[in-house]
């Protein structure tokens, strides 16, 4: 490490490792500073193991997916696009797949198949990566920057922050680059839980845990007043409730939460049926078998974990026959079909979160090279700039992305 390099990268993440490969050109020396034992530990979970790499919606879809702050990456995506991240992993064999919802995934369905391409292709352009540096501090005199882990130290022209956020803390994202960004007189934004399953104190309802439910709409309301509703799949757990849809609006619910508002959940469970085609589907259903059980008449509307719980809060009996159903039971299942309602209490902690909200104001950084407008030489990329999109390949598009322009602009 006595030599001097022209980039120092912290960080082995995904925008890390495409930054290293973006920054190594011929002639410059190149260096990646791990605290981890191995490169990529948060990849290596990511899409349950699969990695989503990306997202096959155009250019305008992903920017529109970050919200009203996503134009700052126009000037990222304009110079390595999902297209180009596409064709960089199958341009070096490993082929990926579309699946539902624009998702690419490795066809491999293995994370690691990511990882070794990423990898492999650092070790061919003679990038080094130090693992087991943990950075203590960072630091600047005159042109060059010292980065300390506490005995060694490593001198560099330019740096690159791709420490990520503070989502598990176990991959190696602890928060450590905001300090980092704050010593260079960057404003951090408050990290909070963004994608991050929510919590439901309910034995009765959390004894639906493992069952997943599809094609529903999740609408979320504060005061009476909805703020967020989102139609997908959705998952009930042991704590509460996840899945694509409840992570997608699960950021809106924690800010309702920690302003002190009451939040309440709905799921209508048959989206595409009004309260009156919904009725006389049931009386068909009645019709066609006058004898049949009501739970047996609920197992041709619900999933089948969900009967015993729709039996409860609609207080029919589980052996009324069908035919005898009044007006009122009739109204009184749908009304649960159609407006299945519970109090949210809570949203797990950051360390459970998929994705941080909050890190480096995206205002402090030239959305065309990722350098900082406040120290020069100071490049950031990945999950360390605050800026988060929904599930679907959106986030770890901003971490090639950002990654890629960043060591390009470094070098």
């Amino acid at each position: 490490m006595n030599e001097i390099f022209d980039v120092a990268i912290v960080g082995a993440g995904p925008a890390g490792m495409m930054a290293g490969i973006s920054s190594k050109t011929s002639g410059n020396c190149v260096c990646i500073l791990e605290k981890n034992d191995q490169a990529g530990k948060k990849l290596l979970i990511s899409g349950k193991g699969r990695c989503n790499v990306t997202t096959s919606k155009d250019i305008h879809e992903i920017v529109t997916a970050f919200g009203e702050n996503g134009k700052f990456l126009y000037g990222t995506l304009s110079q390595f696009s999902n297209q180009d991240v596409i064709n960089f992993f199958e341009s070096r064999e490993v082929p990926l797949k579309e699946e539902r919802g624009d998702r690419m995934f490795p066809v491999s369905d293995k994370s690691i198949s990511i990882l070794n391409c990423l990898l492999f292709e650092l070790k061919k352009k003679n990038v080094n990566i130090f693992y087991n540096f943990s950075v203590k501090k960072i630091t600047k005199n005159n042109s060059h920057f010292k980065i300390s882990d506490g005995e060694n130290i490593v001198i560099a022209k330019k740096i690159i922050i791709t420490t990520g956020g503070k989502s598990y803390p176990e991959t190696g994202s602890t928060g450590d680059g905001y300090r980092f960004a704050e010593s260079f007189g960057h404003n951090v934004v408050r990290p909070v839980p963004a994608l991050v399953p929510l919590i439901v104190h309910s034995g009765k309802l959390n004894s639906l845990a493992g069952l997943s439910l599809k094609n529903v709409e999740l609408t979320f309301t504060s005061n009476g007043e909805v703020f967020s509703h989102e139609f997908g799949e959705m998952l009930f757990t042991h704590k509460g409730i996840s899945g694509p849809i409840v992570l997608k609006l699960s950021k809106k619910v924690y800010l309702e939460l920690t302003g002190g508002n009451k939040v309440t959940a709905k799921i209508d469970l048959k989206p595409k049926l009004d309260e009156t085609t919904l009725r006389q589907r049931i009386i068909r259903e009645i019709q066609t078998a006058p004898k049949k059980e009501y739970q047996s008449l609920l197992a041709t509307l619900l999933p089948k974990l969900l009967i015993t719980y729709a039996i409860y809060v609609t207080k029919i009996d589980k052996h009324h026959q069908s035919s005898t159903l009044d007006k009122t039971q009739i109204t009184s299942l749908i009304n649960f079909l159609k407006n299945f309602t519970f109090e949210i209490d809570g949203v797990e902690s950051i360390d459970n979160a998929i994705v941080t909200h909050g890190g480096v104001d995206i205002k402090e950084i030239d959305r065309k090279t990722m350098e900082s407008k406040i120290t020069p030489g100071v490049y950031f990329a990945g999950e360390i700039i605050c800026l988060d999109g929904p599930t679907g390949g959106f986030n770890m598009q901003k971490a090639f992305s950002t990654g890629y322009v960043a060591g390009k602009s470094a070098s």
